[in-house]
């Protein structure tokens, strides 16, 4: 997470002589860190002047001279951290304001998973792991290491004696290479004291694409297996291997047999073969609710299993194993303007909803402002408390362009998206005016009331700009979503005439302005040319003409379990045509494996929706619709 430190110089003291130089400023750009990690940060200078930074802090009285920041190493829970630039010098001039280079840290160890298995209750292995700098550590169960130094690693496994019997280990010696990441090496020991040996084979998957094959057997034995492998050291028996469905990239890979038993002896090793065939993905609805009154999104608190969906008229329904709640989880439908395209038009949860319960609601109040409110609850309670408070008000008068979504990012911040302030073509510029709320994302931080602005946003210090906006050129995103695996920002941006986009960004990325009403889509708007965007804007992902449609309704990648195959691609659809289709982005951001799902097309597709298992929803009419296999 992007940190900016601003250090400002102050106002000549009195008494001092008025023909001394002014003070100057310093600004630092910090990024990199995982939230809630500060930078460690080492600020010398003329006359002695020495200060730490570890927060976000405004450092004044700077004489002129030169400044010597020294960015030490960060450790976390996840690993360990370096700066680079680790140390650089920057010139402060009188009266001005000097900018160092930004500092980025990334991640600089690893860390390495060890399990073990196959021992008795009770009885714990014998392993050695050693690795660079004469790192040496006894394991004896499953256990992480954590802030490892990159290389290669080698863990050694010893027999074991326990219930009179001696447990030999799979493998005695393997090597394992840890890189600077935060995804873990593996490796697994092993033991068993018997002496068969069970060759399984599998084919018919992509490289990269791990089967999903599950051996039981005699005295309790269960294994996971992902690959061709031998297991060894088998207690002689009847083993049971079950195969299920695995799917890569829109692409269902079905295994033969599905099940089936080996009978494992100690006189010559047992074999056992498992081909999955594929078959192109295919997607279908099924109906979850029907009846209600302008529903417009739905969510759910992280593993949460009820639904809950957000009616226009000002309610929140709650869907619990698939019956619709009489009893509305919240109404504050009086204080709700639930004309044209006005209404409640999203909530979310707060990260520590299981603890605090409190949760946020977006909606046009009776004036037509745009209102995000904060609600509490108990965890697990099907009907609501009471507000604590409005967190935000934003000014608005059109009847439309309002955006719709406020969503929490994977840095613990509330991001909420208003639209341009309505009517057509932004009359006021207010996309591109920083000066106003309308047609950007705001990022604030709302563990305080009613909020305050992170200092890390891009535009905090600046006379010019409203701190809260985290991008602009926006004209009415309507529904955007954090992908916190590729760590990306994907935002559905309903276009004006001719044009519906997606943009994706970094979620580090700030002060990004996405073009309107300079652009719409790829193309220059106002003026109608000449609109140079090479620079200065961000351009979508993706775009499409009014030809195949009229107004983006922006979804989610799918990070669920019950559709492997669609695991990292992103889901959108087109309100007035209905149909869903479907990308995939690249390390750059490229929009790519584009297809279309036909048995998804439904009419007046407003949102789609994501549960508390990262399984994906849409909404069409009065009905809620789950995204399913056939």
């Amino acid at each position: 997470m992007a940190v900016a430190l601003l250090v400002a110089g102050g106002l000549t003291a009195c008494g001092e002589d008025p023909t001394a130089p002014e003070p100057g400023n310093l600004a630092v750009i910090v990024a990199g860190l995982p939230a809630g990690a500060q930078p460690a940060l080492t600020v010398t200078g003329p006359n002695g002047y020495d200060v730490q930074l570890t927060t976000s802090d405004t450092l004044t009285a700077l004489r002129p001279g030169a400044y010597t920041i020294a960015a030490a190493p960060v450790t976390t829970a996840s690993g360990r951290y370096a700066a680079t630039p680790a140390t650089q010098t920057i010139t402060v001039s009188s009266g001005a304001t000097a900018r160092a280079g930004d500092i980025s840290y990334a991640v600089a160890t690893g860390g390495l998973i060890v399990t073990v298995l196959g021992l008795p209750a009770g009885a714990l292995g014998s392993l050695t792991v050693t690795g660079p700098n004469a790192f040496s550590q006894t394991v004896s169960r499953t256990d992480t290491l954590d802030v490892l130094e990159p290389g290669t690693y080698t863990i050694a496994a010893a027999d074991v004696q326990a219930s009179g019997r001696t447990y030999r280990p799979d493998p005695a010696t393997q090597p394992a290479t840890v890189s600077a990441s935060l995804t873990h090496a593996r490796a697994t020991v092993a033991y068993g004291a018997g002496t068969g040996r069970l060759d399984l084979t599998i084919a018919g998957l992509p490289p990269g694409t791990d089967a999903s094959v599950t051996v039981t057997g005699p005295a309790g034995f269960a294994r996971t297996v992902v690959a061709t492998t031998s297991l060894q050291n088998l207690e002689p028996g009847t083993y049971t291997i079950t195969a299920a469905i695995v799917g890569s990239n829109l692409t269902t890979y079905t295994p033969s047999p599905a099940s089936h038993t080996v009978d494992v002896s100690d006189a010559a090793p047992a074999t056992s073969t498992i081909a999955y065939g594929n078959a192109p993905l295919v997607l279908d609805r099924e109906l979850v609710a029907d009846g209600l009154t302008a529903p417009v999104f739905l969510t759910s608190p992280e593993g949460d299993p009820r639904q809950f969906v957000v009616e226009r008229n000002g309610r929140i329904r709650v869907i619990v194993n698939g019956t619709m709640l009489a009893p509305p989880f919240l109404d504050i439908a009086s204080r709700v303007n639930f004309t044209g395209e006005r209404g409640m038009l999203s909530m979310t949860f707060a990260p520590d909803y299981a603890t605090s319960g409190t949760f946020f609601t977006y909606y046009v109040n009776l004036a037509g402002d745009m209102v995000v409110e904060r609600f509490w609850s108990i965890p697990g309670e099907n009907v609501a408390g009471g507000s604590l408070g409005v967190v935000m008000v934003i000014p608005h008068r059109g009847e439309n362009h309002h955006g719709g979504l406020i969503a929490f990012g994977p840095d613990g911040m509330l991001y909420v998206a208003p639209g341009d302030g309505g009517c057509c073509g932004d009359p006021q510029n207010n996309a591109q005016n920083m000066g106003t709320l309308l047609g950007k994302m705001l990022r604030i931080d709302v563990r305080t009331h009613p909020y305050t602005v992170p200092a890390d946003n891009p535009f905090v210090g600046q006379a010019f700009a409203r701190p809260e906006i985290w991008a602009s050129g926006l004209r009415n995103p309507w529904r955007f979503s954090f992908d916190a695996v590729d760590e990306r920002l994907y935002i559905g941006d309903v276009g004006q005439d001719a044009r519906e986009e997606v943009n994706i960004t970094a979620t580090t990325l700030g002060g990004s302005n996405y073009g309107w009403r300079l652009m719409e889509g790829t193309a220059c708007y106002n003026p109608s040319t000449g609109c140079n965007p090479s620079g200065q804007l961000t351009l979508p992902a993706l775009e499409y003409l009014h030809s195949q449609g009229c107004s983006v309704t922006g979804g989610y990648v799918y990070r669920g379990s019950a559709i492997p195959e669609l695991t990292g691609h992103y889901l959108y659809a087109d309100f007035c045509q209905g149909w869903v289709r479907s990308f995939r982005a690249t390390s750059t951001g490229a929009a790519t494996d584009h297809h279309s799902w036909p048995a998804l097309t439904l009419p007046l597709i407003v949102s789609f929706g994501r549960d508390g298992m990262g399984e994906l929803y849409m909404i069409a009419g009065d009905e809620v619709w789950r995204i399913v296999r056939p």
